[in-house]
């Protein structure tokens, strides 16, 4: 399993709750599950929460040092240890959707946590690939619906719950006129 280095004593401005409540409809942020950019540069994180309609929310979100943002940045954020980075949204991030789209054409898992010093810190969502190709797609909601091929899911480690977190869609194939 790959893992992602996070600094749970960071300060952060804005904090992640912050962005959930300005960039989705989540609530109460539960946790999250992260890719590993294998040239480092890019943090790739989707956080999960309650939104208010109490369904279970995700939000698809890239980290890049400011001087390395992307054309479609959302936001600025301060932190402590790595210092000034650029938010985008996932889905608008090359890097990060092509590292789910690798979780789930090769069955792959997501990151476990681990912090500066190469301790585990306990996540309460992993998520895993189903096989499949085509374009990747990380949906706002977790969806309980039967596993099949090209689906990222979600294993909610406190209820046991697996939940369809996203897919690769075949692209159609072009005909000519």
């Amino acid at each position: 399993m790959t893992e992602a280095t996070v600094h749970p004593e960071a300060a952060l401005s804005p904090t992640k709750d912050e962005l959930c409540a300005e960039l989705s409809a989540i609530t109460e942020r539960l946790g999250s599950y992260r890719a590993v950019d294998p040239d480092g540069e890019v943090g790739i994180e989707v956080i999960i929460g309650r939104t208010f309609s109490g369904e279970l929310g995700q939000l698809f979100l890239s980290y890049r040092a400011a001087d390395n943002a992307t054309k479609k940045e959302i936001a600025r954020m301060d932190h402590s240890v790595l210092g000034e980075r650029s938010v985008a949204f996932g889905a608008d991030d090359r890097v990060a959707k092509a590292e789910f789209k690798r979780i789930v054409e090769e069955s792959d898992v997501s990151a476990g946590f681990v912090d500066r010093e190469d301790n585990d810190i306990p996540q309460r969502f992993t998520a895993y690939g189903t096989g499949g190709e085509g374009e990747f797609f990380c949906y706002s909601t977790l969806i309980d619906e039967p596993k099949a091929p090209g689906q990222l899911r979600v294993i909610d480690h406190e209820t046991g719950a697996d939940y369809l977190a996203g897919a690769v869609v075949p692209r159609a194939s072009r005909r000519k006129a």
